[in-house]
């Protein structure tokens, strides 16, 4: 069976078609919003005079946010399981020793009905 799956980005400002998705990062914290043209020109042109100011930063955003988040106490959704649906989550997903389990797996597992 054929499926087709057809994702419309809303635009997070005037809820519109959104054309694309900004990515940026203030203070560590990485954001993103779903903007179309107009938005994305806006956002850029208020940012320019500090990206013209500013200097490029070698170290990765992503990385940094991932480290503050873990010592930080921020709650994962598998964090908030129960040791029994831990338990049931690690066997649906094969994943006995696995540290770290994106919201994203989690909520793949919650979908299929928490087998």
């Amino acid at each position: 069976m054929a499926k087709t799956v057809i994702v419309t980005l809303t635009d997070d400002i005037d809820g519109g078609v959104a054309d694309e998705t900004l990515h940026f990062s203030v203070d560590g914290k990485r954001y993103q919003i779903d903007v179309n043209a107009s938005n994305a020109a806006k956002v850029r042109a208020a940012f320019k005079p500090f990206i013209e100011k500013g200097r490029a930063s070698n170290s990765s955003p992503r990385t940094r946010a991932a480290r503050s988040n873990s010592s930080s106490g921020v709650k994962t959704l598998f964090s908030q399981l129960s040791s029994g649906e831990k338990d049931r989550f690690r066997a649906w997903a094969n994943m006995a020793t696995a540290r770290r389990i994106s919201d994203a797996r989690v909520n793949s597992w919650v979908e299929a009905g928490k087998p």
